[in-house]
């Protein structure tokens, strides 16, 4: 009996204490992620791809004519075009925009940011680059619309300021809303 609990002793407690100091496993080095470099940008070539209209989801808060939810055209450069969705008034509109900078403003940016950073530059940095080097966050705009659906017009104008790539802010007057304000977001 003394001969079976000591094999059983052995049995269980020798596995046990021989791997406690066992090997220590480790992820292997191509299993480690590196940090991602930024995607660059030939600032020369960027205007040619940049200044095409992308359509993007957009969703706002405010109040009048500003979109609850639809989807702005705009530049890569974060100038947009034209907007349409549905409103905080319960209908629909549809605004265009006006003061985007012309394709010579653009070049001329592109070749001063060319100068001061060099050739390549990151991608997602561009635009916000391109519009402080232009200097034009503000642009007017003019929307034509319903009103909670049994209006059929609304119609508003006012100023509308880029705040960075994806938010907009907007302050306008119209009829019958009298007041439009409100502030959105592009996917």
């Amino acid at each position: 009996m003394k001969r079976i609990l000591l094999a059983f002793a052995l049995l269980t407690i020798f596995p046990v204490t021989s791997f406690a100091g066992g090997p220590v496993f480790s992820p292997g080095l191509e299993n480690v992620h590196k940090e991602e470099k930024p995607k660059m940008v030939e600032v020369e070539f960027a205007y040619n791809d940049l200044y095409k209209t992308k359509s993007h989801f957009t969703v706002g808060l405010g109040f009048g004519g500003n979109p609850m939810f639809g989807f702005v055209e705009k530049d890569s450069f974060g100038y947009p075009k034209c907007e349409y969705g549905v409103t905080w008034v319960a209908g629909y509109g549809y605004t265009w925009f006006s003061g985007q900078p012309t394709k010579k403003q653009i070049k001329y940016a592109l070749d001063s940011i060319s100068s001061k950073y060099g050739a390549f530059v990151e991608e997602k940095k561009l635009p916000s680059l391109v519009r402080n080097e232009i200097g034009m966050n503000q642009l007017s705009y003019v929307e034509f619309g319903t009103v909670a659906l049994l209006v059929p017009l609304n119609l508003e104008m006012g100023t509308m300021w880029i705040l960075n790539d994806n938010t907009r802010a907007r302050l306008g007057i119209g009829l019958p809303t009298l007041i439009s304000f409100g502030i959105n977001f592009d996917f």
